[in-house]
């Protein structure tokens, strides 16, 4: 019994390391358009050129946060415009006082600004005039308290949307070829093609639900594959389906017809298998029809 479960633990834990790999690979790729962006955009708050050097605290920094933002501002040549001081701490109302005699602090989704925080930022550290999210998503940050203490409040427009629908397709191919079973099996010998076939995605037909910057990064690359692509989109791009040559459909219909299927948010269906990649979960419905999640 001690060689099985020795090997399972050690199975368990090349498992997560290899999730946790995959996701810092994508997490990587989309800081870098992240910074970038924010960067430009920092740059144009403050004005930059006719102003002395501005000090930015960046709070939960990774350490490929600072690599980015320091490859950023060289490529930026903003050396003596912006300094960074990184911290691995959230910004919260306990490490608000971190903030002081900075002009502008730097968050990511899970530090808090809430009315309470901002307010301590107003009263405590009253040389921060920006709260810079390295981020799309700003639910985490009171705008009426930040409009009311005249602190700006400027976000990343966007993540790449190639980086997240190829990234979507990825995990979508390794689970149609069980990657995830066929690499511990050989880390063990085991080199038998028992359960490890899968299916052709030429001809098969793939809905896609939500066809915005993602949801059409997908459908170029489906279409690439030679697959027939349905989509449901509330606000359907006619133009874009006859330019392209994928069709809209009613939701339930896509559903009924596809053999592959792609939204923004989890899908709940009474039989699936799920794993769970940081930003996507893949769910496996049965054995010829797949149904991929991302956020």
């Amino acid at each position: 019994m001690g060689v099985p479960f020795s090997m399972s633990l050690i199975c368990s834990t090349h498992r997560k390391k290899r999730e946790r790999n995959h996701s810092l690979l994508l997490t990587v790729s989309i800081t870098v358009y992240r910074i970038f962006l924010f960067l430009k955009f920092l740059f144009f708050v403050f004005q930059i050129k006719s102003m002395t050097q501005r000090k930015v605290v960046v709070f939960d920094s990774k350490s490929y946060d600072e690599k980015t933002f320091k490859l950023a501002v060289k490529a930026l040549n903003g050396q003596d415009k912006l300094h960074f001081t990184f911290l691995e701490s959230k910004l919260t109302d306990e490490t608000v006082t971190e903030a002081q005699g900075f002009d502008a602090v730097c968050v990511f989704v899970n530090d808090i600004l809430n009315a309470n925080v901002i307010e301590e930022l107003h009263k405590q550290c009253n040389t921060v005039k920006i709260i810079a999210l390295r981020s799309a998503g700003f639910n985490n940050v009171d705008l009426e308290t930040a409009e009311k203490y005249n602190i700006k409040v400027c976000r990343v427009p966007r993540y790449s949307p190639y980086a997240v629908a190829e990234h979507s397709v990825a995990l979508l191919l390794s689970l149609n070829r069980n990657m995830h079973h066929a690499f511990f099996r050989t880390k063990q010998h085991n080199f038998s093609l028992d359960g490890l076939v899968g299916i052709d995605l030429f001809g098969k037909t793939v809905g896609i639900i939500g066809t915005g910057g993602i949801g059409m990064c997908a459908i170029n690359i489906f279409l690439g594959f030679g697959c027939k692509v349905l989509a449901y989109d509330v606000f359907p791009n006619e133009k874009a389906a006859k330019d392209k040559g994928f069709q809209y459909v009613t939701m339930d219909e896509l559903l009924r017809q596809s053999d592959v299927g792609m939204r923004r948010k989890i899908l709940n269906f009474a039989i699936r298998k799920s794993f769970f990649f940081s930003y996507f979960s893949i769910n496996l419905c049965s054995i010829t029809r797949f149904y991929l999640s991302y956020y």
